[in-house]
């Protein structure tokens, strides 16, 4: 079997990232990937490369939702009340205000798109490593081959089981046409 180059596999995961994003990580992941699964043809090394793919993308999410947080960390002022000497009137304020500067209503919309290419990935991850895993036990995959149809057998007249073709007459509730 030959092997792929370095520089062309590099090249792939290129494809993969964004801006800054280290692209030796993911090449790492994929090679972890393939050191664990071990595939033995294309359709195993291509499931195994989507894998590795779509936890890169997860993790990717992560990050950004991690951002969004502490964007919103940095960002936020807090007003405490304070009393003519300048001491705190409420001792725990700071907790509250670090709770509301994580509440999700800050950046609702951007959490929920998050939220949803998260749910997209894990669903796609899963998928792909059930058909690894159905591929690797030598079930058919869950969806149909296309085979050609295959002719019906003629039925043979003599055949006494089958029922016989009787006109449909009209029923009695409703009223023939004329």
């Amino acid at each position: 079997m030959a092997k792929r180059s370095a520089p062309r596999l590099e090249h792939e995961i290129k494809l993969f990232t964004i801006g800054v994003e280290r692209v030796n990580l993911l090449g790492d992941l994929v090679a972890s990937a393939r050191a664990d699964y071990k595939p033995r043809n294309f359709g195993e090394r291509h499931l195994v490369d989507d894998l590795a793919i779509c936890r890169w993308r997860s993790l990717r999410v992560a990050l950004m939702e991690k951002a969004v947080f502490e964007h919103q960390s940095t960002t936020f002022r807090p007003r405490v009340p304070r009393d003519s000497e300048g001491n705190m009137l409420m001792p725990h304020e700071d907790i509250y205000h670090l709770a509301m500067a994580h509440a999700p209503e800050a950046h609702s919309t951007v959490l929920t798109a998050l939220n949803r290419l998260d749910s997209r990935y894990h669903r796609q991850f899963c998928t792909v490593l059930r058909l690894l895993l159905a591929l690797r036990r030598g079930d058919p995959p869950p969806v149909p081959d296309s085979q050609p149809v295959e002719p019906k057998v003629p039925v043979d007249p003599n055949q006494t089981d089958r029922k016989e073709t009787t006109p449909c007459e009209p029923s009695p509730t409703t009223q023939p046409t004329t």
